[in-house]
């Protein structure tokens, strides 16, 4: 029984974590759908070479959606001609950092992990792009415009019916799968049982074997990640967990694997452990080198559950409604 009750309070955590990031995500792609041209995701990100991966690794790294929030965003560049390559590299550059991100990585972890995260996810972001570049690419439909009669909408129910209608119901199955996944592991396994193992490779292959399928949001993790290093582990060891969790969980690798293929997602799965631990490995050689990395005495605050159990509310109505409307059309 106290399992069971673990695993829904698991579910529930993973829920509440999500909810503010997946709702922003669905608000952005609905920006996106009205504000960014679909003629400039195919004339710069729908191309194979290594050009669109670039742009758009260079569009996700500055963006604050974590690796649920950013799902809707690569949905929306993925129907409108967006490759294989640069759907991944947004997927994975994207959820490890953001301006947000960086603002409290310089505060809680020096500027030199600040600076060597945005960069690292720029970096990997550019790797798998050109990577998932190699598979080919199947006939899509391609996405059809708007009609007339749904353009002479109101910009604001435009923008609210794509974000959460629209791609909230192409995603909500998947997306309510892999919750119940990441619920059932996150509600058994305690992030910060990792500063207990140590700072070698053995170190980095358990943080990152654990760290894979759980749901850690990027900003939310550098807290934990700050104690860890505080505990004496390597910055190394402590990045591998602070790109595995946001970049990789079990909540979006069913929707990945719908979006860009089952064979790209096991690829995109495997490239992203293994970045992760080429990038700590890079980071403990380069420590020495870089601006001062020192963790700041974290001060424990009350969680703030309120908004973010009205937040996981409103996510699981969006879902069910934006899956109800989208069977409708």
């Amino acid at each position: 029984m106290q399992i069971f009750m673990d695993i829904v309070n698991g579910c529930w955590t993973t829920l509440q974590m999500m909810a503010p990031y997946l709702l922003l995500g669905f608000f952005l792609s609905g920006l996106l759908s009205v504000m960014l041209p679909v003629s400039w995701v195919k004339t710069h990100l729908a191309r194979r070479g290594k050009g669109a991966v670039i742009k758009s690794a260079l569009l996700g790294v500055p963006l604050p959606l974590c690796s649920c929030g950013v799902l809707p965003v690569a949905t929306w560049i993925r129907r409108h001609g967006a490759s294989k390559g640069a759907t991944g590299a947004f997927l994975l550059a994207t959820p490890q950092t953001g301006v947000d991100g960086f603002l409290v990585a310089l505060g809680l972890l020096g500027l030199g992990f600040a600076v060597f995260i945005p960069a690292a996810a720029l970096l990997s972001g550019i790797v798998l792009g050109l990577i998932l570049n190699l598979f080919p690419e199947q006939a899509r439909p391609a996405e059809e415009p708007e009609p007339v009669k749904a353009n002479v909408r109101p910009l604001p129910v435009r923008v609210l019916r794509h974000g959460f209608v629209v791609i909230a119901g192409d995603i909500a199955v998947p997306l309510a799968v892999g919750i119940l996944v990441a619920g059932v592991i996150s509600g058994l396994v305690e992030p910060e049982q990792f500063s207990q193992i140590g700072s070698g490779i053995s170190a980095k292959l358990l943080v990152v074997l654990a760290a894979t399928p759980l749901y850690v949001c990027a900003t939310a993790s550098l807290p934990v990640g700050a104690s860890m290093l505080l505990a004496g582990l390597s910055p190394g060891t402590v990045f591998v967990f602070l790109m595995a969790g946001p970049a990789t969980n079990a909540a979006t690798f069913t929707t990945i694997s719908k979006l860009i293929g089952r064979r790209e997602a096991v690829t995109y799965l495997t490239c992203a452990i293994l970045l992760a631990l080429g990038m700590g490995m890079l980071l403990d050689a380069v420590a020495p080198v870089l601006p001062e990395i020192s963790p700041a005495h974290l001060h424990h605050h009350e969680e703030e559950s309120l908004w973010r159990s009205v937040a996981a509310v409103a996510l699981v109505g969006v879902l069910a409604v934006g899956k109800y409307l989208r069977e409708r059309d």
